[in-house]
């Protein structure tokens, strides 16, 4: 007896932190490598050539000002209809090449000379905004959880590149500046252009729902009921996500004031934090098969300890801290992206992939320019106000962690899959539809396909493997069913309908 209880609290144990994502290596399409690819050359693209340039306008440096036209980009997308996602990516990349030219030709000695120069840079970040919003739009619906994984870690893989061999070698930063820009752009726009030949994507859903059958007289209240109860309608909660991706982008506002004012941040262990972090992701969900809790922890836990020792006076814990900070940041920065994108998908409404551009454009447009004007008037140490805030916002991260914990991470984060795209249970679904038209058994979605599955023959954890669910809900839309089929067991489901 205290054998078997052991063993049930083991398994509790296991369940409670497994993730339910399914970040299986199996799952990576390779023949989708363009969608894959799409939104980390986005965001490449966004960091191309301008951070040399040392201009101001009415107080606002370079830096600031390319992130205003960037944000107003993915505000397009708030006001375009989805259909026409695929030919605003096309049209954006086509005319970011178009600018290139003047970005690499022009040139300026003064203030008033390098204006031209900032005018086509903040151009490009326009239409780069609006391409990395239809590429987010793309990166969100087509693509499974794995593939969202793998394509942010490749953003911080670029960062990491970047901030451990662009920064250090001005032969890297000439040839980026010159033909190594010219490569990048001209593989942008051979997977722009791949999109739609390889995945077969000449514009995806349309925002209108499709249409669904009604059921018989009297079935509506009964159908509504049964689907309302299932475990696995326990979506992760894209307002709580949003609300996250605000604190994150607050909290990276402050690094970067205090990168940009006191240079205690050092390029080389920060990059190095940074591929440390990419390591850690792969362990922890895709080796170990845990949930993102672990890497929103790892985020604050390393963010908040690398703000803290750069405090100190000296290059050995400038050096610590910054290495800290670059795994933080390369944590969250993947992880929450990763979660937004998921939760919109996994919620499958066009209007919260908008409000979600929407919020991006608040965030650099808004929330960027009150941070600099609030640090422009202030006369005391940029790090203590940033550090102060950081703190707030971290510090409330830990109190809320335990509603985070069951509204988010314990939500149902799986891709699923239909049983009706795997040939071999194409005949066995027809079948079984059938038995349900005949006999008026009104089963939900999921109870049908495991209807099929047992007949089939298919134990509970095979069919949980094969669906990509949990074990558990498995066997309450097992329980389900038996009871609309009037039966207590399978021997009882092959006697009548086997």
């Amino acid at each position: 007896m205290e054998v078997r209880i052991l063993s049930g609290l083991i398994s509790t144990a296991k369940r409670l932190i497994q993730t339910r994502d399914e970040l299986t290596l199996g799952n990576i399409r390779r023949k989708l490598w363009p969608l894959l690819l799409i939104f980390p050359l986005t965001v490449i693209l966004g960091d191309f050539r301008y951070f040399d340039m040392k201009i101001a306008v009415a107080g606002f440096e370079s830096y600031e000002l390319m992130l205003y036209p960037l944000g107003i980009g993915w505000l397009v997308l708030f006001f375009i209809p989805q259909k026409f996602i695929y030919s605003l990516l096309r049209i954006s990349a086509l005319c970011c090449a178009l600018l290139l030219p003047f970005q690499l030709l022009l040139t300026g000695n003064g203030e008033y000379s390098d204006i031209p120069k900032l005018a086509v840079f903040m151009a490009f970040q326009l239409l780069n905004g609006i391409g990395a919003g239809c590429a987010f739009s793309l990166f969100c619906f087509r693509l499974n959880n794995v593939e969202r994984l793998f394509g942010m870690m490749l953003i911080i893989f670029y960062y990491g590149l970047y901030y451990t061999i662009y920064r250090a070698f001005d032969a890297v930063q000439a040839i980026y500046k010159t033909w190594g820009g010219v490569a990048v752009m001209a593989f942008y726009l051979v997977v722009v252009f791949l999109l739609g030949r390889i995945t077969g994507i000449q514009e995806i859903e349309s925002e209108k729902p499709t249409k669904k059958t009604e059921p018989p007289p009297g079935m509506a209240i009964r159908r509504q009921t049964d689907e309302a109860s299932i475990p696995e309608s326990k979506s992760p909660k894209v307002g709580i996500i949003i609300g996250l991706h605000i604190i994150y982008y607050s909290i990276m506002c402050m690094i970067n004031y205090i990168e940009g004012a006191q240079n205690i941040i050092f390029s080389l262990p920060f990059g190095s934090g940074q591929f440390t972090s990419l390591v850690m992701i792969m362990l922890i969900m895709v080796i170990f098969n845990r949930n993102a809790l672990y890497i929103w922890l790892m985020y604050l836990v390393f963010t908040l300890c690398g703000m803290t020792i750069v405090t100190y006076d000296s290059k050995t814990a400038h050096f610590i801290g910054s290495y800290l900070y670059g795994f933080g940041d390369g944590s969250g920065y993947i992880i929450m992206y990763y979660l937004c994108a998921g939760a919109i998908h996994k919620s499958k409404s066009i209007k919260l992939h908008r409000i979600f551009c929407l919020i991006i454009f608040i965030e650099y447009f808004i929330i960027s320019g009150i941070f600099s004007r609030a640090f422009a008037s202030y006369d005391g140490s940029y790090h203590a106000i940033a550090f102060s805030v950081v703190l707030i916002l971290c510090s409330f991260c830990f109190l809320i962690l335990p509603y985070l914990q069951k509204k988010l991470f314990e939500a149902d984060w799986t891709d699923g899959l239909q049983l009706k795209d795997m040939p071999e249970y194409t005949q066995g679904l027809a079948e079984t539809e059938a038995i349900n038209v005949k006999n008026h058994l009104n089963l939900t979605h999921r109870e049908h396909e495991i209807f099929t599955m047992l007949l089939n023959g298919k134990a509970p954890k095979e069919i949980a493997y094969i669906l990509k669910i949990s074990y558990d809900t498995v066997l309450y839309h097992q329980k389900k069913l038996y009871r609309k089929l009037n039966i207590q067991s399978k021997a009882e489901l092959f006697a009548h309908y086997g």
